[in-house]
């Protein structure tokens, strides 16, 4: 079991034993969730739940925005970086800019930001094996790697992470527009 396991299921029965004497005995709704701090931080709980919230769900759409961006530069070749200046970038900027520009719209329209957010990760996943399988080529090509190409392993580890990937892109879609949160 990993470090993150062991949160996840300490989170679990903190949240069981709380909310339990609550009288609430299935969480339906991410508004329940609060109920778990305020016993141990009072009205701050609530602060806290809030500005958690706020933080994954601005986090999440930086990072798609982001991906975004990198993949648009990267499809059109244009000059991109972390270290350059927008001025030095303007198309990666440019499609940066909008895209979290056309995040606000949902949220102005009143969608619940934890759908989302989540769902905004799935097709995160679903653009996993998009971005991956290029390296399988560019590793391979030895105008670009010389001696350094990928060898059997190499190769293998890339076919798995691509086809895993692919599940996820087919299970999380589906499983988030039926099956809700």
């Amino acid at each position: 079991m990993t470090f993150g396991g062991t949160i996840s299921i300490g989170v679990l029965i903190v949240a069981a034993l709380v909310l339990a004497t609550h009288g609430i005995n299935q969480v339906d709704d991410y508004h329940q969730m609060p109920l778990m701090l305020i016993p141990v931080f009072g009205f701050w709980g609530f602060i806290l739940f809030v500005a958690s919230l706020a933080i994954a769900c601005f986090g999440a759409a930086l990072e798609v925005a982001l991906q975004q961006a990198y993949l648009v530069a990267q499809g059109f070749g244009w000059t991109w970086g972390e270290d350059r200046k927008p001025r030095d970038n303007p198309g990666f900027s440019a499609v940066y800019t909008i895209s979290l520009l056309l995040a606000a719209i949902p949220i102005m329209l009143g969608v619940d930001p934890l759908r989302l957010t989540i769902f905004s990760m799935a097709l995160t996943a679903a653009s996993l094996p998009l971005t991956v399988v290029p390296f399988l080529f560019l590793l391979n090509d030895e105008r670009y790697v010389g001696e350094h190409r990928n060898g059997i392993l190499s190769n293998a580890a890339v076919i798995f992470i691509i086809a895993l990937g692919f599940v996820l892109a087919v299970v999380t879609i589906p499983l988030q527009i039926f099956g809700g949160t």
